[in-house]
C-alpha cells in the first residue's frame, strides 16, 4: 500500500469536514463580507479551504507513515515454555519457526501446542505492535486509526488470560 486507498481517503475527508471548525463566526466578518454572510467573502472562504487543505494534507501525510511503519511489522514469540519461538510479519503470517533443542523431550502433541502457542503469542504482539505504530502517527481513537487497526484484531489479541 504505497498510496492511500479511495477508503482512507474518505475517512480522511470525512474527519477533516467534521473536525475542522469555521475560521470566522458565522454572521458577519471583519469588513461585513458579501451582504454581511461570511460564506461568500471569497477571502474568508479561501482561508478555509486553505486550512481544509493544509489538515488534509498532514492526515494524508500520517495515514501514509502510519502504512508505512504497519509494512514493515516483524514480531517474534515464544510459547509459555520457551519450546518453540515464531515470527509473524505485518500481515500475521508465520515467517519463521525455531525450535529449541528441548523439543527433542517433548512429545509431538506437546510440540504442537508450543507452536500453536507461540503463534498466537506472536499474533498478539503483533496487534500491540500495530497499536504502538498507529498511536504515533494517526492516534488509536483517530477513524483512521481504528480502522487501520482493525485488520490486526483476531480472537488471540482480545483474549483476556493474556499469553499462550
Amino acid at each position: 500500500m504505497d498510496q492511500i486507498t479511495p477508503h482512507l481517503l474518505g475517512i480522511l475527508w470525512w474527519r477533516a469536514v467534521a473536525t475542522l471548525t469555521p475560521l470566522k463566526p458565522l454572521l458577519g466578518n471583519r469588513n461585513g463580507g458579501a451582504m454581511g454572510n461570511p460564506l461568500l467573502d471569497v477571502e474568508d472562504a479561501r482561508e478555509r479551504l486553505e486550512a481544509w487543505q493544509a489538515n488534509a494534507s498532514r492526515r494524508a501525510a500520517d495515514t501514509q507513515a502510519a502504512a508505512a511503519g504497519l509494512r514493515a511489522l516483524r514480531v517474534t514469540a515464544s510459547d509459555a515454555h520457551g519450546i518453540v519461538e515464531v515470527t509473524v510479519d505485518s500481515t500475521g503470517a508465520m515467517a519463521d519457526v525455531r525450535l529449541s533443542a528441548r523439543v527433542q523431550r517433548v512429545s509431538l502433541e506437546q510440540t504442537q501446542q508450543a507452536i500453536m502457542g507461540a503463534y498466537r503469542n506472536a499474533r498478539v504482539k503483533l496487534a500491540e505492535a500495530a497499536a504502538e505504530v498507529v498511536r504515533e502517527t494517526v492516534g488509536a481513537d483517530s477513524a483512521t486509526g481504528r480502522a487501520l487497526l482493525a485488520g490486526f484484531r483476531t480472537g488471540d489479541t482480545e483474549d483476556e488470560e493474556g499469553r499462550y
